[in-house]
């Protein structure tokens, strides 16, 4: 479409559509389009001259050229350069759109800025400079400029708004995400490198919706996608100056790719998109100055050696911001490879402290820049590379967590395991707990200086994988104290990390459905550690008067050496489990409402005589939300504990298909399917520590936390 000037906004025709219909004054800034009212509501902006033009996508119908049958939708046209002939792409598109300011708005077009600049992945596996033109030029593919916004949806205020409806930057993100899967379906014949770039934020998008099966699909198109493009790329190379540009292009778009096939391969079942001699020979991701301004460089590959491609003696630079992203999610993915393949049986000490050693060294290896330092984050957001330092980190001390608990989990499974012994043997113990105390808190301490050094102007929307690494921290923190593992000297530190999780949560659960179980789970968790904490302020003070008492009388009877009364039945409502119990009051198993049979969670384990016992609610939660409609393909791995009792076992039943206890999961909170929900929500379901620690122990052995880390179904 032509560019129309229009100098003067009430001269006759100068209207546009939108103003003509709704009677309105329309008024341009520039002289151009957008006018004030199609800006300010970000619709597209024509006169009603170009409105046969707009039907056919832009281009005026004499203007539009022949296309082939398997050419995609009149926003595109055929490409006419011998390299749009099938030949490797410039960087980040080979197919141009015609469109202008009526097509991508100024508003829209600062989205799409925001991403490239300063949203992860994108602001490291792409291109900036060539981005950026692109937008500017209107150059741009639309399936990556519809990714593009895709990603931006859940982070402008303004795109929610106008796009989001009752979903929110979910369904703002929905609405491009649509347009962006059509546009990558039509292009399979002859994919661009700017399709497979958009097809990967739709897998993320797609992720992050908990759409299991739509993602990993996708995950598996993409890397399709990547070995066709490197065939092609392949057999004609050229020596175009701007080669380097392309190859770092599609290394970037390769290694990205491979990071989100260990995140969405992490559990048995599911198997990898891209097979170990699809990466062997790439060389990792140089620096960013280098791949910003062109300047070629070889770099080593992810075994250490040097890529095929590199001359002889060449030198090798040093590996990049993204590419220790790269090292880092490998080390990550080592350990779930532990997790997944062995059990209680087959477990293996060395094995883990192997795998830690590793994350030890790579962190050490790290640039001075990079190290895990104090105050070193925050240094980073003001240079504007605080999210690629967190993402790294988040990466390493995920994995010595998930490393530490394992450990942990082998000593507290033992049917010989006591408390008594492991306090007796701390000395061993408490060097894997510092461990974890000091991982977690590194994590939450990223993401809470991000969150303080965001723009202002946009919604906090962090990646994935960092809120799975803080409720990793906050439940295993969570776990630790309730089971008694932790030093009581670490109590506050503990409720601290706990409570910052929980925030982080629920806050991406807003953005992010995917987070809304986790947020839920450690919403459980949490209450569970404040009413432990409450009852250890009451006995603190009961044991202060006490003091008090005796330094006041030394004839005052001691009532710890009064052995409790037995012979009263109140005194022992609550420590007894009484299924059949039907009186006033009292919660059997038949007490939740038709259709959804929640059975009562009864036992005071660890409870003094003599204290106010909690009033017991129903209800227990789950890590593994599900997909809805999804089917539970994954292999079981481990057996329940054999001190399982049968009333946690039938509570612990997994929601990964649709039914009355997952309903509330699946609709986002919402209980439209008449299951029993206590009143107050999850926060008001009551349950002893021991009893959230046994559930969860099982949760971890049985994987349900990397289900649900992938979203549950497949």
């Amino acid at each position: 479409m032509s560019s129309v000037v229009r100098s003067t906004a009430l001269r006759a025709g100068g209207a546009c559509v939108r103003c003509r219909k709704g009677k309105t004054k329309c008024v341009y800034e520039n002289g151009r389009a957008p006018c004030k009212n199609c800006a300010k509501g970000m619709h597209e902006c024509y006169l009603p001259s170009e409105s046969m033009a707009h039907a056919h996508g832009g281009v005026a119908p004499s203007n539009r050229q022949q296309r082939p049958r398997e050419s995609l939708p009149s926003e595109r046209i055929v490409p006419t350069s011998a390299g749009d002939r099938g030949g490797p792409p410039s960087v980040g598109a080979s197919r141009h759109v015609s469109t202008t300011n009526e097509k991508l708005t100024p508003e829209l077009l600062q989205e799409c800025e925001r991403v490239i600049n300063k949203t992860l992945p994108a602001c490291v596996a792409f291109h900036k400079p060539s981005c950026l033109q692109q937008l500017k030029n209107a150059s741009m593919e639309w399936t990556l400029v519809n990714a593009l916004l895709t990603t931006a949806a859940r982070h402008s205020p303004a795109m929610i708004r106008r796009y989001g409806g009752q979903l929110g930057g979910a369904g703002a993100a929905e609405h491009f995400a649509q347009k962006a899967g059509q546009l990558v379906m039509q292009s399979l014949a002859s994919p661009s490198l700017a399709d497979i770039q958009a097809l990967c934020l739709l897998v993320i998008h797609e992720w992050g919706c908990r759409e299991a099966v739509r993602a990993y699909i996708y995950l598996g198109q993409a890397a399709r996608m990547i070995q066709m493009y490197r065939i092609v790329s392949a057999q004609q190379r050229n020596s175009d100056p701007d080669q380097f540009l392309q190859d770092e292009s599609f290394r970037r778009t390769l290694w990205l790719i491979y990071i989100l096939d260990c995140f969405l391969t992490s559990s048995p079942g599911r198997r990898p998109a891209l097979s170990t001699h699809d990466v062997l020979d790439i060389a990792l991701p140089c620096a960013d100055m280098n791949f910003n301004f062109g300047s070629p460089v070889v770099v080593r590959t992810i075994g250490g050696a040097a890529p095929s491609h590199a001359e002889p003696g060449a030198a090798l630079s040093e590996v990049g911001e993204f590419g220790h992203i790269v090292l880092a999610t490998r080390a990550w993915r080592n350990v779930v490879e532990m997790m997944t393949t062995t059990t209680l049986e087959t477990f293996s000490d060395t094995q883990c402290l192997a795998l830690e050693a590793d994350i030890d060294t790579l962190r050490q290896s790290l640039p001075p820049h990079f190290a895990d330092k104090p105050g070193q984050i925050n240094l980073h957001i003001t240079m504007g590379s605080g999210y690629t330092y967190a993402m790294i980190h988040c990466l390493l001390n995920c994995g010595t967590i998930f490393v530490n608990r394992r450990r942990i989990l082998q000593v507290v499974t033992d049917e010989n395991f006591t408390i008594d012994a492991w306090r007796m043997a701390s000395h061993t113990h408490m060097q894997t707990v510092d461990r974890i105390f000091a991982a977690s808190h590194s994590i939450i301490h990223s993401l809470l200086a991000l969150e303080h050094g965001a723009d202002k102007d946009i919604m906090v929307c962090f990646p994935i994988f960092m809120l799975f690494s803080a409720f990793t921290a906050g439940s295993t923190v969570a776990y630790l104290t309730l089971k008694g593992l932790a030093p009581s000297t670490v109590t506050e530190s503990a409720s601290s990390i706990v409570r910052d999780s929980l925030r982080l949560c629920q806050d991406g659960s807003e953005s992010w459905p995917l987070v809304t179980p986790w947020a839920r789970h450690l919403t459980v968790m949490s209450k569970v550690l404040r009413d432990m904490k409450v009852l250890g302020r009451d006995r603190e003070a009961r044991e202060d008067s006490r003091a008090t008492m005796h330094a006041a009388s030394p004839h005052i009877k001691d009532d710890v050496a009064t052995p409790p009364d037995t012979t009263n039945p109140e005194a022992m409502e609550f420590d007894t489990v009484q299924p059949n119990s039907t009186g006033p009051g009292s919660q059997g198993p038949n007490a939740a409402s038709p259709g959804a049979p929640t059975p009562t969670i009864e036992g005071a384990a660890g409870s003094e005589v003599g204290e106010t016992p909690l009033v017991r609610r129903p209800g227990i939660t789950t890590i593994n939300g599900g997909s809805v409609g999804a089917v539970d393909t994954r292999v079981a791995t481990t057996s329940p504990p054999p001190h399982a009792t049968p009333v946690l076992q039938h509570q612990q039943m997994k929601v990964d298909s649709p039914s009355a206890q997952s309903s509330v999961s699946n609709q986002g909170g919402a209980n439209t399917q008449g299951a029993s929900v206590p009143p107050g929500g999850a926060d008001a379901v009551d349950m002893t520590a021991n009893e959230l620690c046994q559930a969860f122990e099982r949760q971890l052995l049985e994987l349900d936390d990397l289900a649900a880390f992938m979203g549950g179904g497949v």
